[in-house]
């Protein structure tokens, strides 16, 4: 399914985000040298990108998924997305374990968005809730870090 122009700004940060989940689980692998590196890029990089990401999606899409009959999509949705948050700012695990756990679930979460979320907001959500992202979107993207666009400069 071709993406709606509208979504394409949240598609590209879950290509970022998949960037780093990968990392984060390579690092998880490693040696432990490249871990505490690794995961200070995780944390910096969730709270500049990923967390304004989930924002969008909380604020705007989920709940057009929901009037449209999601409510278990976009409960999966806020329950990944708060458990991401968890992950980076209380778990205490070594850090390869958070590297780990958090770059398994950023991974499995972005590929839900993709491969399931997003098709239901493209058949069955409206074309205000989607002009909406694309505005949020366009609004972040002077922002230094703001995931929008800003890896394609």
């Amino acid at each position: 399914m071709n993406r709606d122009r509208r979504l394409r700004d949240l598609s590209d940060d879950h290509h970022q985000a998949l960037v780093l989940a990968r990392r984060a689980t390579r690092a998880a692998a490693g040696d432990g040298t490249a871990a505490p590196r690794v995961w200070n890029e995780v944390v910096h990089r969730f709270h500049g990108e990923l967390a304004p990401h989930f924002a969008i999606e909380e604020r705007l899409l989920l709940p057009a998924v929901e009037q449209h009959g999601g409510a278990d999509l976009a409960a999966r949705t806020r329950n990944e997305h708060a458990e991401l948050r968890r992950l980076v700012v209380e778990d205490r695990q070594d850090v390869s374990t958070r590297l780990h756990r958090f770059g398994a679930l950023l991974r499995d979460h972005v590929r839900f968005e993709e491969r399931v979320l997003f098709g239901f907001i493209q058949e069955r959500v409206g074309d205000a809730a989607l002009d909406l992202v694309a505005d949020a979107c366009e609004d972040r993207r002077p922002a230094a870090t703001s995931i929008c666009r800003t890896t394609q400069s």
